[in-house]
């Protein structure tokens, strides 16, 4: 089986998205005939200057223009890209955004199955709805671009039933969806490195979306109870940073609230952690979660989105999305007693280890691979309605 990935995300990209098909890269090698990774940086260098210059006129129209040319410039990146192989080079396409799976797929004429896997937190017409403010004719363009890309890919793949369910108005009728969960490295041993501080501990993009902001204001709180041999750490870039550093800084927080930024080895930091915390209001999946699982820590996360599928059905370690600092605090507390933690641990890890681990992901996507070049994708013109937003 000859796969190629592509994806409007280059790989210099801190995302999400990258970190999976980074994995998909490494995991497949061996397993499959090959596998190659096209994105917008694989642009041939004319095509590429003359993109770079219709950028420049998008940018004329402001942020709307700029939106709309973002879509439209992965597309043609990918396209052109995907065209220079040929279509005779692929046994099926695995996409990471429905651009990018549009573009490979008429890039290849048509002739090579797309799969596409979708890694938003609901829908991407909500997305650009919550990130932009964006005139209600670009909304209505967006809308009408996205059942278009849609409509080229052939199946698709979700990381949780909840972005199936959510997803589900864009997808073309009849199409197959299967849903994979993402997967981590269990280690056969769990070797901890706790230090004497309790050490609270998040990662992800700063944003409003994964609401640190939270969590300084928990240090505040367990700082006024009285609690001062603790922690928390912060892992990860992005635009919230500077104002919440700010904020740590006004409440005097240095000494508990820690910024990292970005780091490439996540698992030491989560095996020196006495509890991961996750603070997002949405999330389609939460791999961070499953990573803190792996290494043994235990786990505190608001039930949103796809994270509860990631707990069993009594849910320990499942907050409700309303909690306040204070109460989040009370919960904190009643962790401070390693024995707790490790309880609890325990139980999250014995849940996840079969469900969520990388091997079993590897071998439900060749499977779907298999399936959907064996003819399981649906009619390429059945077509959604518009969506009016």
């Amino acid at each position: 089986m000859r796969v190629l990935i592509v994806s409007s995300t280059t790989q210099t990209s801190k995302t999400g998205v990258t970190a999976h098909y980074n994995r998909l890269l490494d995991q497949l090698e061996g397993r499959v005939e090959s596998v190659q990774l096209i994105t917008p940086a694989d642009t041939p260098f004319l095509p590429k200057k003359i993109i770079g210059l219709l950028r420049k006129l998008a940018a004329l129209f402001g942020q709307n223009g700029r939106v709309l040319w973002f879509e439209l410039e992965n597309f043609m990146s990918v396209w052109v890209s995907v065209r220079a192989k040929g279509a005779d080079a692929f046994d099926l396409v695995h996409a990471q955004d429905a651009t990018a799976g549009a573009g490979a797929s008429l890039g290849l004429a048509k002739r090579v199955p797309v799969v596409m896997t979708c890694h938003f937190n609901d829908d991407p017409l909500t997305e650009y709805k919550l990130g932009f403010q964006l005139s209600d004719w670009t909304h209505k363009r967006l809308a009408t671009w996205y059942r278009y890309v849609f409509n080229h890919n052939d199946s698709f793949i979700t990381v949780s039933d909840y972005i199936k369910r959510t997803s589900a108005f864009l997808r073309p009728q009849g199409a197959v969806c299967e849903v994979i969960h993402n997967g981590v490295v269990f280690p056969t041993e769990q070797p901890r490195h706790e230090s004497d501080d309790f050490i609270i501990i998040s990662v992800g993009t700063l944003e409003e979306r994964k609401n640190q902001r939270l969590l300084i204001e928990v240090a505040d709180e367990l700082r006024s109870r009285g609690l001062t041999r603790f922690r928390v750490w912060l892992l990860g870039e992005g635009p919230k940073r500077r104002e919440w550093e700010q904020l740590v800084h006004e409440k005097n927080l240095q000494d508990y609230v820690h910024f990292l930024g970005f780091q490439t080895n996540v698992p030491d930091y989560l095996r020196k952690a006495s509890l991961y915390v996750h603070t997002a209001l949405n999330e389609s999946w939460g791999y961070s979660i499953t990573e803190a699982i792996a290494s043994g820590t235990p786990v505190l996360a608001l039930a949103t989105g796809g994270i509860p599928e990631q707990f069993n059905r009594t849910g320990p370690g499942l907050l409700p999305v309303s909690i306040t600092a204070a109460e989040m605090a009370d919960v904190i507390l009643n962790y401070q007693d390693a024995r707790t933690r490790a309880v609890l641990a325990e139980e999250q890890l014995a849940f996840a280890r079969n469900r969520f681990n990388l091997d079993v992901m590897i071998d439900k996507h060749l499977a779907f691979y298999t399936e959907t070049i064996m003819g399981r994708q649906p009619l390429r013109n059945t077509l959604n309605p518009v969506v009016e937003l």
